[in-house]
């Protein structure tokens, strides 16, 4: 083989890889765009459910929701002046 004949081999082989490595780089872009967009929108849920639960958290929090609670799950009652005990200290 003559040199013009192994440069033209060079030149196609070359050709080849940086072909190939246009179609590799844009898979690769395509693939982590895919996942990209699929992490926003777990982001974008996640920020729902939590501002789901900031709003629970503070109506749970309120006295009125603590009382009723303890009302229901724990037959808390509010005690009579009979039951009260008063202890001084000094």
């Amino acid at each position: 083989m003559n040199k013009n004949a192994c440069l033209l081999v060079a030149m196609f082989v070359l050709l080849l890889v940086a072909a190939m490595s246009v179609v590799y780089s844009k898979h690769l872009n395509r693939k982590y765009f895919s996942e990209l967009h699929r992490l926003t929108q777990v982001r974008d849920a996640m920020n729902i459910e939590w501002g789901q639960l900031q709003l629970e958290r503070s109506t749970f929090a309120t006295s009125s929701e603590v009382e009723k609670s303890a009302r229901r799950k724990l037959n808390m009652e509010q005690p009579t002046n009979k039951k009260i005990i008063s202890i001084n200290h000094e």
